[in-house]
């Protein structure tokens, strides 16, 4: 698929970093930023979004999810295969548009972790307009990592786990998509990056 979602009615942006980069925060603060009359901005943080499905048996609007093997997938902290992962994330892309014709920007972090879904997504969906990718220091991941918690399970061990599985799985990513990543040092304190993403959120290739 040659053309990028933006020929369609939304844009696409992937969000990356390591664990505890701070990308869902940064998300958030650009899209309540950035949202207009004229203008839509959505965040998508596709672990979080499947952890909520995962809390219904109810289909979502008639689609039918394999809820099930998101359940273990994610209790086993593996990655979902394209063929359960890419039907979840078109419908909710897809979908969510409350019914306004103003164009809308998805900030998807968190997505995509490695290349075989990479290749579904631009395949069933498009391609992203831009990937804007976190940097920081191992050791400030991980102290944000455990500071957030949000489960029982995060700990250091995991959070080794899946920062390696990160590292890794980058490298074919970022060669896919060079040319077309914007990369922010997220170190520091929040107030010295916040701007600059938001920034590159707007400034869509």
């Amino acid at each position: 698929m040659e053309s990028s979602v933006q020929s369609s009615c939304y844009n696409v942006v992937f969000v990356l970093g390591p664990p505890g980069s701070g990308k869902g925060t940064l998300c958030k603060l650009a899209t309540n930023q950035l949202n207009t009359s004229d203008y839509n901005y959505r965040h998508l943080s596709v672990g979080d979004y499947l952890r909520e499905l995962c809390k219904t048996e109810v289909s979502c609007e008639g689609e039918s999810f394999d809820l099930d093997r998101i359940r273990i997938h994610l209790r086993e902290m593996k990655l979902l295969p394209s063929h359960v992962l890419i039907p979840v994330l078109k419908h909710k892309i897809s979908s969510t548009l409350d019914g306004k014709s103003a164009p809308t920007t998805w900030l998807v972090d968190g997505f995509p972790r490695n290349m075989e879904t990479t290749l579904v997504f631009e395949e069933k969906i498009g391609k992203p307009v831009k990937v804007i990718v976190l940097e920081c220091a191992r050791d400030t991941a991980q102290h944000r990592f455990l500071n957030r918690s949000r489960e029982k399970s995060d700990d250091e061990k995991r959070f080794a786990r899946r920062y390696d599985e990160y590292v890794e799985n980058m490298k074919a990513i970022r060669e896919h998509y060079k040319g077309n990543i914007e990369t922010i040092c997220v170190d520091g304190a929040l107030e010295e990056y916040i701007d600059k993403f938001v920034l590159e959120s707007t400034m869509l290739m």
